[in-house]
């Protein structure tokens, strides 16, 4: 009869956790996105030799899985890249500034740009998105001539 017991509450002990484990709510860890300060990019007038530089502060309270730079060129949405994957944090960091590089592009390209952070709990959030034209080269060598 002991022995019945024994297994009677080891098996409502492991119901219990079964239970547990396929509670299908989530805590605020898995549904609270990254949130961004200003993000900024240089130089401001952007030669077609020059890579971009993007700074960005974001924060997030559940620590940070993944940071990297979204960007596509012409508005073309079909043709979606990523660069400067940022993945190794401290343990515990919850807010950090991400420095990133956007690779140069041909002269008169549009480059539309989002920093996007993924938290611990795979939250993917995307920064507002930034914008820059590439300057074409006549418009550079017009500039750089006298008057």
């Amino acid at each position: 009869m002991r022995i019945i017991c024994v297994f009677v509450k080891f098996f409502a002990a492991a119901a219990a956790l079964c239970l547990s484990a396929c509670n299908s709510e989530s805590g605020p860890e898995r549904t609270t996105p990254a949130e961004f300060g200003e993000v900024t990019f240089s130089p401001a007038e952007v030669a077609p030799d020059t890579d971009v530089t993007v700074e960005a502060f974001v924060t997030s309270q559940y620590g940070f899985h993944r940071i990297d730079i979204v960007y596509i060129l012409d508005d073309d949405d079909s043709d979606v890249r990523f660069t400067s994957l940022l993945r190794s944090f401290e343990a515990e960091a919850t807010s950090l500034t991400y420095k990133g590089t956007i690779p140069r592009q041909k002269a008169g390209r549009k480059v539309t740009f989002w920093v996007r952070a993924i938290t611990a709990y795979d939250v993917v959030t995307l920064s507002d998105p930034r914008s820059y034209t590439i300057s074409k080269e006549d418009e550079e060598e017009k500039t750089e001539q006298p008057n």
